[in-house]
């Protein structure tokens, strides 16, 4: 069985999650999001996106609408290309305007839902069929350890964009 606490510590870790984002992106460029890591990584505007790319999977599992621009969601998919100079993606500020409206939207779903609904299989958004039989809860609950690992990242992050700060 489900408890508010469960559902107010998934609330509490999103709520960090984005203070996080918001703290670790301030001041940054967009081009400084681009900057590409000299080992095998992926750049901040990509690990972004990403997080972006999953919280619509986040809004799927409680039947609330992707915010995520079509176009360019696939750029964002866990085991895209890696992303080059050239390559058309969202602007950092586009991206971050996401993040607070997807974060928003959940903290205002979950802070409202039932036990019931989020004990339901929601019979559609699932992102790996071994998802298909967890419930919505137990969607969410992987779904933000997801984000929590790639929000980990923004730290190094920000600092092979040159800004030689400590933010936490």
């Amino acid at each position: 069985m489900i408890s508010q606490n469960e559902i107010q510590s998934l609330i509490a870790t999103l709520n960090g999650n984005q203070w996080i984002i918001d703290k670790q992106t301030e001041g940054l460029s967009h081009d400084q999001s681009m900057v590409t890591p000299p080992f095998r990584a992926n750049r901040m505007n990509w690990v972004l996106g990403h997080i972006a790319e999953h919280r619509d999977w986040m809004l799927r599992a409680i039947d609330e609408t992707t915010l995520m621009p079509a176009k360019e969601v696939d750029i964002y998919r866990r085991g895209s290309e890696e992303l080059q100079a050239e390559d058309e993606v969202a602007q950092l500020e586009i991206l971050l305007t996401c993040l607070r409206r997807s974060k928003d939207c959940l903290v205002t779903v979950l802070d409202s839902a039932t036990v019931d609904f989020l004990s339901e299989k929601p019979q559609h958004g699932v992102l790996f069929e071994s998802l298909k039989e967890k419930t919505r809860m137990e969607r969410l609950q992987g779904l933000i350890w997801h984000e929590t690992y790639h929000v980990g990242q923004l730290e190094l992050l920000r600092q092979l964009a040159g800004t030689n700060d400590a933010i936490l």
